[in-house]
């Protein structure tokens, strides 16, 4: 935990960058094409509800097997899990507003 810790304190630019496009940025782009294609609430909010999901963990293992920087890979999916306690209300309660249901 304490090397997690570390982890992001070093590289917290790649980190907060990416936290902010996997569980902002992606989520609006979703909630805009939901609203522009004109989808059913139903399977708009599900499309949100997936956009607004955490890196999976399954990124840290390619990275570690293909080379990559594990460590930062660890310390996003570790900030993104911990960010995603408070933003998955946040557009679940939006998804209801917009789209009903």
């Amino acid at each position: 935990m304490i090397t997690i810790a570390l982890s992001i304190a070093a590289d917290l630019w790649p980190v907060a960058l990416a936290a902010v496009g996997k569980l902002v940025l992606f989520p609006l782009v979703i909630l805009g094409c939901a609203m522009a294609l004109g989808l059913p609430p139903l399977t708009a909010r599900v499309a949100l509800i997936h956009g607004a999901l955490p890196t999976g963990v399954a990124a840290y293992t390619l990275a570690r097997q293909l080379g990559g920087d594990a460590p930062l890979m660890a310390a996003m999916i570790t900030v993104q899990t911990l960010l995603a306690f408070a933003m998955m209300p946040l557009w679940l309660s939006l998804g209801a507003r917009i789209f009903g249901l």
